[in-house]
């Protein structure tokens, strides 16, 4: 492990980093552009700024070691959030980021289905992440479960893995495209190992999502404005019309990018971290990936 990865990974991983940021001005101010908080209830102020904004919300609740440890707890955050969503009437708008970490722990697909029961109540939509290459094919079949029983689950997936071509040619409903996932980049043969392989994986697993029709729904995440014009120019080589695909952000990053994406009429979702590790998922995907430390960094920034 580099130098610089060591470090990023040890500031993700030290709970301690994001309550001590929280708790200055500066902090505060850096907390509100990029995280909807620690609690449930503290996630709507940012979801009703994005709603009026002309934007739609990916709520993303952290898994790490203290979800693992407390999984009603943080299934009652899923829970208690979704409701919220639901009686604000902003539902139509929202979807819920569920991590695959949920689901090998126990009580683990069950509890996933008791999300989706409830995020169906109240209008909501859920995409499940995908982890290593392995693990594939299990979260696919969650996924076409929930969907067979009428529920609105969708699936992300990642272009650093060697498979995901194949699965952007087969796998159906909403699809997210993002370069990696939440959790640790794998270690065995089946991902890339350049990032500009990663870049042109991305590529090609868009113009295989794209060209399939109506059969699966797009969502690209990236704040790579590359990958934006590519996406876009993809769009039109294949028909699609704005609206009939998205783009996905988190919230404080690449906010011109994301306007401007707005304001031309395309779709953008902002997915907004919470919960008690809220900082560790901000940062911990830059351990493995420093290279995007320094862009992250400039749009944090005021004024950025």
């Amino acid at each position: 492990m580099s130098r610089v990865r060591s470090v990023v990974s040890g500031i993700a991983s030290n709970d301690r980093v994001g309550p001590l940021l929280a708790s200055t001005g500066i902090g505060r101010g850096l907390v509100q552009r990029v995280a909807g908080g620690e609690a449930p209830g503290d996630v709507m102020a940012s979801v009703h700024d994005l709603a009026d904004s002309g934007r739609f919300v990916c709520l993303e609740r952290h898994w790490g070691a203290e979800a693992s440890a407390d999984i009603d707890g943080v299934i009652a955050d899923y829970e208690t959030v979704i409701g919220l969503l639901g009686l604000s009437g902003l539902g139509s708008i929202a979807e819920v980021l569920v991590p695959a970490q949920l689901l090998p722990v126990a009580r683990g697909p069950e509890a996933l289905n008791e999300v989706c029961a409830v995020a169906r109540d109240s209008g909501v939509s859920v995409l499940v992440a995908s982890g290593a290459s392995g693990e594939i094919d299990a979260v696919i079949a969650v996924v076409q479960r929930q969907r067979a029983i009428g529920r609105e689950v969708g699936i992300g997936l990642q272009s650093l893995l060697r498979r995901t071509e194949r699965d952007c040619a087969t796998v159906g409903g909403r699809v997210r495209l993002s370069k990696t996932g939440s959790g640790p980049v794998p270690t065995d043969v089946g991902h890339f190992e350049h990032d500009i392989e990663v870049d042109k994986s991305y590529v090609r697993c868009a113009k295989a999502l794209l060209a399939r029709g109506d059969e699966v729904w797009p969502s690209f995440a990236t704040h790579d404005p590359r990958l934006v014009e590519i996406v876009q120019a993809l769009a039109v080589r294949y028909g699609r019309g704005t609206g009939q695909y998205e783009f996905a952000m988190y919230l404080g990053r690449a906010e011109h990018l994301l306007q401007r994406l707005v304001d031309s009429g395309e779709s953008v979702r902002v997915c907004v971290p919470f919960g008690p590790e809220w900082f560790g998922r901000l940062v911990g995907g830059f351990a493995e990936r420093p290279s995007a430390l320094t862009s992250v960094v400039r749009a944090l920034l005021p004024g950025a």
